[in-house]
């Protein structure tokens, strides 16, 4: 579950490393003079570190037990970190070892941001215990790496009553805030998201992790397959009846306004960071209780992606009976059927 600590202030601790001709000291003072702009900039206090050690980020998160977490400085292709060692030299810290920090300190930290090249690996290890974790797929640029940092924190500081999105609004914002530059280096940051890690399942439970990211990759290939001719009805009209039974759910709540965020998003729907959104609208809908709707975007898979579904990939996670739905434990993957 995302911490909402909406009424409390936020700590972002920046962890700068290994200058070698970054522009570090510009990062930070982007990241600084943002946040004195903020709406909500008494939301925020900013606690900074120079030249890291290993044991200077451990102590410094266990210290100061900040809600967003700021690397800078360099990144390996193969994940990892580059701090100093005692003798100012490179240390190269792997993602395995990140990932054993933050399980950590995963009660209070929220996000974190590799802000260096990369730094994707590093970010996908500590998705498993961190909310959102942001990295680079590949080497950024300077500019683009304070420009995504700008934009980021920018986001992070606008007026929201939905705190629970915050961060992938944030990131969004990051990702405008280099194609504004025209820097052509959009596609660079991630977002990761904890709720992308199975869990353990309770007797009784639909794992909502599982049941939400069905219903998305059905949305997905509905929306492929309806700007395709050769798309046959049936996959088509399971599409409209799939968005029509989500739209239902949000004027449910009283939420009439957000309902069509699946029809002005189709284009996005492959896009990691807009799905990071809509798992977090839908696990609140409950979406992933509804077994109409986990039918139906079964169906629809079965239809548009058959050998995938008769290959088991599209399986749900559920245990017992669960309105209508049926299943039960095999290790970590379940088979159910549909009643």
């Amino acid at each position: 579950m995302v911490k909402e600590q909406a009424t409390q202030r936020q700590k972002i601790l920046i962890l700068a490393a290994i200058p070698h001709g970054l522009r570090l000291d510009k990062e930070i003072r982007e990241v600084e003079e943002c946040i004195r702009r903020a709406v909500r900039r008494d939301m925020f206090d900013v606690d900074i570190r120079t030249a890291v050690r290993p044991q200077d980020i451990r102590r410094a998160i266990a210290e100061e037990k900040p809600q967003i977490v700021h690397f800078c400085g360099h990144g390996l292709e193969d994940g990892s970190l580059l701090l100093e060692d005692d003798g100012g030299q490179n240390k190269a810290v792997p993602p395995e070892g990140l990932t054993s920090l933050f399980e950590l300190h995963a009660d209070y930290v929220n996000c974190v941001l590799l802000n260096a090249c990369h730094s994707v690996k590093s970010a996908e290890a500590i998705s498993q215990h961190i909310n959102y974790a942001i990295g680079m797929n590949q080497q950024i640029h300077d500019k683009s790496a304070i420009q995504f940092a700008q934009g980021f924190y920018d986001g992070l500081g606008y007026a929201t009553s939905e705190i629970k999105n915050v961060f992938p609004r944030a990131f969004q914002e990051g990702l405008v805030a280099i194609k504004l530059e025209n820097l052509s280096q959009a596609e660079i940051p991630v977002i990761k998201t904890k709720i992308n890690i199975a869990q353990p399942q309770k007797p009784q439970e639909i794992s909502s992790m599982d049941a939400i990211s069905l219903i998305i990759a059905a949305l997905g290939a509905g929306a492929l397959a309806a700007t395709k001719d050769t798309a046959g009805t049936a996959v088509k009209d399971a599409y409209q009846a799939l968005k029509t039974l989500i739209k239902k759910k949000f004027s449910e709540q009283g939420k009439e306004d957000d309902s069509n965020i699946i029809d002005k998003n189709e284009k996005k729907l492959d896009s990691e960071a807009f799905k990071a959104l809509l798992k977090e609208e839908l696990i609140n809908l409950g979406v992933d209780k509804d077994a109409e709707i986990i039918k139906l975007a079964q169906e629809l898979l079965k239809q548009e992606k058959p050998e995938e579904f008769k290959a088991g990939k599209y399986n749900t996670q559920i245990a017992g009976d669960f309105k209508g739905v049926q299943g039960d434990v095999s290790g970590g993957t379940i088979n159910q059927t549909i009643s």
